[in-house]
């Protein structure tokens, strides 16, 4: 098999090399599109990004996380992150640690491990207390803060915009012919969530559409285990579809319908965020948005790299996410 290079890849795409060096580094000059596509076709060709590996040669990172965004059983979006980018650091033969964000004496903790560990540099995942980023901004090593955004800080940031997407899966569903749609999360747990909720009440009170409270189950399913709670969250009356903050609380969703002996999506429709693969585990198989999760990674990894090389640059890159259709939503116009 021929040796793949920058002047193939080129010639293939029909772009420049500058356009391709460009697209491959993730720098200006270029569009996400045509980024997307010559970066899909060096993979699927085994180009190897050499300037990148050698930036990142025998580098330590630590990818701080709460334990309880990693630890919830069902939780497979952010797992699949850190094994993607810890993937990216293998082939670059530098190594990723994990470390958990404790709730007690959170900066005190995170100091030790970082006075410990020594890293090149810190993936903060989730959302998090600002003063936690205060800590960071002392810290002259990089920070990339992953599936959040603070704008009263200037640092960098890789995240999905929950607003819109919310609004666009709420769309959705009214495209399909519904009109009660309910809603599964707390608004008061995460910002992410805040969000998810207003994009979804923006799409109904454009439509008119009443926003019914009962409707809105304020609590987050996954973390609850108690059959009782299950069947006692649900109003007597029921909206035709629901948006479920994640793929997780979705699944509590299925159980808690199932237990009143209604249908998904027979009876009632279920969308969720994530996209995680237990979407395809669940009967009838889960609709669900989310981004991908190895470019996601490798995004977060690159954005690393670059700061590594310059640290006076700061990123704030939204992720672009995908609505996979599968067969939890009826369409009932």
């Amino acid at each position: 098999m021929k040796k793949i290079t920058l002047e193939k890849i080129a010639r293939t795409v029909g772009v420049s090399k500058v356009a391709v060096y460009n697209a491959l580094n993730d720098k200006k000059g270029v569009s996400e599109e045509l980024r997307s596509k010559i970066k899909d076709y060096a993979k699927a060709n085994g180009y190897i990004n050499k300037s990148s590996l050698i930036e990142a040669k025998n580098k330590k990172f630590l990818y701080f996380i709460s334990q309880d965004f990693f630890l919830t059983p069902s939780e497979q979006y952010y797992s699949t992150i850190f094994y993607f980018i810890s993937a990216e650091c293998n082939k670059a033969n530098s190594l990723l640690q994990i470390a958990f964000i404790e709730p007690e004496n959170t900066i005190e903790k995170m100091n030790k491990v970082i006075s410990f560990y020594k890293p090149d540099g810190l993936f903060v995942v989730g959302e998090i207390d600002s003063s936690i980023i205060m800590f960071t901004e002392k810290l002259n090593i990089p920070i990339v803060f992953i599936d959040y955004y603070n704008p009263l800080f200037d640092s960098n940031y890789v995240y999905v915009d929950n607003y819109h997407l919310s609004y666009t899966l709420t769309k959705y569903l009214i495209s399909k012919g519904h009109k009660e749609i309910g809603f599964v999360g707390n608004i008061n747990k995460t910002a992410a969530i805040a969000d998810r909720y207003f994009g979804y009440e923006k799409a109904l009170t454009e439509q008119n559409y009443e926003i019914i409270k009962a409707w809105h189950i304020n609590i987050n399913l996954e973390k609850n285990e108690d059959i009782a709670i299950l069947t006692a969250i649900l109003p007597e009356e029921l909206p035709t579809a629901f948006i479920c903050h994640c793929d997780a609380a979705a699944q509590r969703l299925y159980t808690a319908l199932a237990l009143r002996g209604i249908k998904v999506s027979e009876d009632i429709s279920i969308i969720s965020f994530d996209n995680t693969s237990l979407c395809d585990n669940l009967l009838p198989k889960l609709t669900s948005a989310g981004p991908q999760k190895d470019y996601y990674a490798k995004k977060a990894f690159n954005i690393m790299i670059d700061c590594l090389n310059n640290k006076n640059k700061n990123f704030k890159i939204q992720i672009r996410t995908n609505l996979v259709e599968r067969d939890s939503v009826k369409d009932i116009s």
